[in-house]
């Protein structure tokens, strides 16, 4: 009975009243960014390209949103620690070691990422193929800039002062070819400083100086075991970031290793 009262109703409105118009569907809106979409990059290498003694050479790109959230920490660390030394690889010892641990936790604990491109010499011989080591390094920085910029975000690139020879345009060609491949402006503009005097060059060295290695250490180049204070930064990298190793590669919303394979 009350279904029928109500089919009887349905019917009366659908007699009596004129249809209803159906409403079109809103147009979709672009959303509207409070901000342009922008980030920093910094882009430093590890290895030597042309010593066959150093069978592994990485590029590493550290891309931020703010750099002052990792300087700052950075800086306040170091003064509380009265810590003026370059943050590198090379120089960890067990005396630097915690607070290299510190520093290490300053990039997790802020909204950064690393992609590293990490090259076996001996497998592929990048040097032979792009014309030389400088052409070798360009071609390996400019891919992994390429591979780091998001969708509709624009980059602007601090790099390394690696040196290079007279009428080499580094700065440009990497911009260029970005720009090209991604039909945009999409890398702002590339600027070479010296890593001395930037913090977040020198803890780019200090990460891929770690994940090459490891490499090394599994390739039998070097032994875990031989300098425990490297060892033992290697393993908290590792622990940070929650991999077992990084050999192979490896991807997270941190970190991004990747082997070049031509």
């Amino acid at each position: 009975m009350r279904s029928n009262q109500l089919y009887d109703l349905n019917s009366f409105y659908t007699c009596v009243l004129p249809p209803v118009p159906k409403a079109r569907a809103p147009k979709a809106r672009r959303a509207r960014r409070a901000e342009p979409e922008y980030a920093f990059g910094f882009l430093d290498e590890t290895g030597t390209l042309a010593s066959p003694r150093d069978p592994f050479f990485a590029v590493g790109l550290l891309r931020c949103r703010d750099p002052y959230e990792l300087q700052r920490p950075m800086q306040r660390i170091r003064d509380k620690k009265h810590f003026y030394d370059e943050i590198k690889w090379g120089k960890v010892s067990a005396k630097k070691l915690d607070i290299l641990k510190i520093l290490v936790d300053v990039f997790f604990s802020a909204e950064a990422s690393l992609s590293v491109f990490i090259t076996d010499k001996q497998k592929h011989d990048v040097i032979t193929r792009f014309d030389g080591q400088f052409g070798a390094y360009e071609a390996l920085a400019r891919q992994l800039v390429h591979g780091s910029i998001r969708r509709g975000e624009t980059m602007f690139l601090i790099a390394d002062e690696y040196s290079t020879p007279p009428g080499e345009t580094f700065e440009e060609n990497v911009r260029d070819y970005v720009n090209k491949k991604l039909r945009r402006r999409a890398v702002a503009g590339v600027c070479r400083m010296r890593s001395t005097g930037v913090d977040l060059l020198q803890l780019i060295d200090l990460f891929i100086g770690a994940i090459a290695y490891e490499y090394k250490a599994e390739s039998g180049i070097v032994g875990l075991a031989d300098y425990k204070p490297k060892s033992q930064l290697l393993s908290h990298i590792k622990e940070r970031a929650g991999v077992e190793s990084f050999v192979g590669g490896y991807r997270d919303d941190a970190i991004n290793v990747v082997d070049y394979h031509g």
